[in-house]
């Protein structure tokens, strides 16, 4: 083959070859210009991280499916005082009464000592003239008068009437049973000594049969006791729901006249 020939088909060859390398050359650029853009896609989402912990979740319900109904104020304060007293409102009777010479019970309450309040050291009268029905098992507490200052200590606040119907103020230690203080009531007239002197000579129930008369269908704690002009007021509360039921009982006779209940 001459020279020029040679030449002449030299010269396409090598153009084609050129052109091949430079297709190959764009093929390999354009596969690795989309191996970076697909790494550039993807790496925001390697290297983000653990997800972030899913919001809490509500607390589970109650196992009853329902909160506990809210007490009033008169209620949580029952059931803060019942369950702190030991001893029960006939056990307190006895003690106020014998402070007194021939005193009668007029009124007992369940209520807070004084302030700074000391028991004198009475020792509280053994044993009880009948059984009570009034007292729940919950009744007794730990609470003691010696308890760290401030802690309140529970008490029965009475009133005794001597024979001559003058009145003492006597208060009880609701925990060790002992006389807190006894002082004759100085706003008594002759006129009110005579009245309740008289109306206790009427009364013909005495404050423990009105007590059992109340609690023959009510179990609950017995917490006051008062002597009205035609009944005995009995006061007991329910240590379930801290409700408190009172009872009239007529001072002549053992029968319920009115009952009333306080979900106050």
């Amino acid at each position: 083959m001459s020279t020029s020939l040679r030449h002449r088909l030299r010269g396409p060859a090598v153009a084609c070859l050129a052109a091949s390398c430079a297709l190959l050359l764009a093929a390999c650029g354009s596969e690795q210009k989309e191996t970076t853009t697909t790494s550039a896609r993807v790496a925001p989402a390697q290297t983000t991280g653990t997800a972030e912990p899913s919001a809490p979740t509500s607390a589970p319900a109650s196992p009853s499916g329902s909160a506990s109904p809210r007490l009033t104020d008169d209620q949580a304060e029952r059931e803060r005082l019942v369950p702190a007293t030991k001893v029960t409102w006939d056990k307190a009777t006895q003690t106020a009464v014998a402070t007194v010479p021939q005193g009668k019970l007029v009124e007992t309450e369940l209520t807070w000592a004084p302030p700074n309040a000391t028991a004198s050291g009475s020792p509280q009268p053994s044993g009880s003239a009948y059984a009570s029905p009034s007292v729940s098992a919950d009744a007794s507490a730990s609470a003691s008068p010696s308890a760290s200052p401030g802690a309140r200590t529970p008490a029965w606040h009475a009133s005794v009437a001597a024979s001559d119907g003058t009145l003492h103020d006597v208060w009880v230690d609701g925990v060790s049973g002992k006389v807190i203080s006894d002082k004759p009531d100085a706003d008594q007239d002759a006129e009110d000594k005579q009245e309740l002197a008289d109306r206790l000579k009427r009364t013909t129930v005495t404050p423990e049969q009105a007590v059992q008369t109340a609690t023959q269908d009510d179990k609950g704690t017995v917490t006051a006791v008062e002597l009205d002009d035609d009944a005995w007021s009995v006061d007991v509360v329910n240590t379930s729901n801290w409700d408190k039921t009172t009872y009239d009982v007529s001072t002549t006779e053992q029968r319920v006249l009115r009952k009333e209940v306080d979900r106050d």
